[in-house]
């Protein structure tokens, strides 16, 4: 039999700090070489994008592809796990809700990790359905001191700043990135701007930052010399990086930052490298983070006993 959830099952089952807590050891397990990623591939139509990424977790006894198509319409994603013993499809899940929750986790597992300390005062620039379990995210791992927001529309940054209030953060809209910058130790974007709005000199006073809004060549949100300012980049996935990230293929192409410098996040979660200075993660969203956070669910959905079983094999 295989589970059906829908996102409104996903939301009512998720829980951030579960979902920090089980991406964190997928990224671990990768670290040791016990879980296996796969790039994200991309099959263009007419008018629309189909994304399909992939992984397998021994150590959790579960394999798993991630779909979803963009078109005029948006986009619409789902999950399809399985089980590694007998091949058999375990669930399908919708996973909009998922992607939010797992983004944001990657971000603080990369900020407990690279950061390395237990308060920040925290600027966000974006203010869509991605930026709400980035800080949700970062609650769970540190002390978020303040929340400053930017994002470029001012009636959503300052409703986004007000959802925030209403979570428990001090959070503050500002009407410009460079204010919104002004005594943060930690920094994290994720919009879907095609140039960079953020430079070296804004980001300088920054700590760690997290570069989460793009996954595609074209894209970026940080500068080159941005990029070259951080003495340590991490990122989610190498091979992935280096046909996807825009900010780092840039910066590898005018000479200011080499792949052989960068860190995988797994390395260090692992204990295998350390971070050095100033840090920065650039993340686009990997499927072991999707695999892992699935098969968290299927286990609460199967505990709960509630949800739709179908025989589809």
């Amino acid at each position: 039999m295989t589970l059906i959830l829908s996102e409104e099952d996903v939301e009512g089952l998720l829980d951030m700090d579960e979902v920090v807590g089980v991406v964190e050891e997928a990224f671990r397990r990768k670290g040791q070489g016990e879980a296996e990623n796969f790039m994200r591939t991309r099959t263009r139509g007419a008018s629309s994008v189909l994304n399909v990424m992939h992984a397998s977790m021994p150590y959790l006894g579960r394999a798993g592809v991630k779909a979803y198509l963009s078109s005029k319409a948006g986009a619409k994603f789902v999950v399809i796990l399985f089980d590694t013993a007998d091949s058999a499809p375990l669930a399908v899940i919708a996973a909009d809700m998922l992607g939010r929750f797992r983004t944001g986790a990657a971000s603080a597992v990369a900020t407990k990790h690279l950061y390395r300390k237990t308060s920040a005062a925290v600027a966000i620039f974006g203010s869509g359905k991605q930026a709400l379990t980035q800080i949700l995210a970062l609650g769970s791992v540190m002390s978020v001191e303040e929340v400053r927001v930017w994002s470029p529309n001012e009636r959503s940054r300052g409703a986004f700043a007000q959802t925030l209030g209403q979570k428990g953060f001090a959070a503050r809209a500002f009407d410009s990135p460079e204010r919104a910058l002004g005594g943060a130790q930690v920094a994290t974007a994720i919009t879907s701007a095609h140039a960079p709005f953020l430079d070296g000199g804004m980001l300088r006073d920054v700590s760690h930052a997290n570069i989460c809004g793009a996954n595609v060549p074209t894209h970026a949100e940080i500068s080159t010399d941005a990029v070259a300012s951080f003495q340590t980049v991490a990122v989610d996935d190498l091979a992935q990086a280096k046909f996807e990230y825009g900010e780092l293929m840039r910066a590898a192409e005018a000479g200011r930052f080499s792949w052989d410098s960068a860190v995988e996040l797994g390395e260090v979660v692992a204990g295998r490298r350390q971070p050095e200075g100033r840090t920065l993660f650039k993340s686009g969203g990997v499927a072991i983070e999707d695999v892992a956070v699935a098969s968290k669910l299927y286990e609460l959905a199967k505990t709960e006993g509630k949800f739709q079983d179908v025989k589809i094999l």
